[in-house]
């Protein structure tokens, strides 16, 4: 089910404490790591440095949808996607890739990120779940001089871009909770000393963060404003032994800029405990 904060993007929205300082004290200190070379976002200027060449009449994104996705919801302009990827050149060298499981998924705002063109054209039209295939030309990646070591100059690239999560723009305070387990006795109001057990992990299943690994349960002033705005909002209503699922986005989360081990723009996913409320 998904709930929504009403935010003000023009103001910070998260604290420096992430879920709590004690919450991150002791997470990985491990970041998306990628294959090394050119990155989408390696914007350099891709025009022809003091040469006339015109760009090809032609250069059209080839686009390949491998699998549609899910739901109605597509990915616009302005809008934040959310990927996985693997980058090769024409003859299927690989130049980059974030799908290992140490990397961190790749968030996107199509029209704004700095990334090539071909892949804000590429990315409009997916939906969460979905696969495609792009094929770039070189105009619209790397230009004529390319990025050396890893890209030629005019290379054509392909894509394999998989959407994990799409926040349209307008829904940046947008959550989702589902309770895996219902609690009993009363139900978590603002105010209340919550005692949880939690772990966070990102999109593509990488933990961050885990208070059940370091044996000792957080606690939570809930509505006081120490952690992150998602968890002020998510955790209200959970009863004692109940068990909730959190996704939030970064918005309310750790923001564009991320605090490591969190890198930019990711979209959080947190399963929480309830253990007490007011120590009881």
């Amino acid at each position: 089910m998904r709930w929504c904060i009403w935010i003000c993007l023009a103001t910070s929205l998260f604290l420096t404490g992430g879920c709590g300082d004690k919450a991150t004290e002791n997470a990985a200190k491990t970041s998306g790591t990628t294959t090394e070379g050119a990155k989408p976002n390696d914007t350099k200027d891709n025009a022809d440095s003091g040469k006339t060449e015109p760009p090809p009449t032609d250069a059209k994104v080839e686009i390949e949808d491998i699998k549609v996705g899910e739901g109605d919801a597509t990915a616009q302009n302005e809008d934040l996607v959310l990927v996985t990827y693997t980058g090769k050149l024409k003859d299927g060298t690989e130049f980059d890739s974030n799908t290992a499981p140490e990397a961190e998924p790749f968030g996107v705002v199509i029209g704004v990120s700095p990334v090539i063109q071909g892949w804000h054209e590429g990315l409009v039209g997916m939906k969460k779940g979905g696969v495609r295939k792009l094929t770039i030309p070189y105009m619209k990646a790397y230009g004529p001089d390319g990025s050396p070591p890893k890209i030629p100059a005019k290379a054509d690239l392909t894509f394999e871009i998989k959407c994990l999560y799409l926040v349209k723009k307008g829904e940046e305070g947008v959550y989702e909770k589902f309770d895996l387990k219902e609690g009993t006795g009363p139900a978590a109001k603002k105010g209340d000393t919550l005692t949880v057990h939690y772990t966070g992990k990102l999109l593509n299943g990488k933990k961050f963060d885990s208070s059940k690994d370091r044996g000792q349960p957080f606690d939570v002033s809930l509505g006081a404003g120490g952690v992150i705005p998602g968890w002020d909002a998510g955790l209200a209503g959970m009863k004692k032994g109940g068990v909730r699922r959190l996704i939030i986005p970064p918005a309310i989360a750790y923001g564009a800029s991320g605090k490591p081990p969190i890198g930019p723009n990711q979209v959080l996913d947190f399963e929480i405990e309830l253990l007490k409320i007011n120590g009881k």
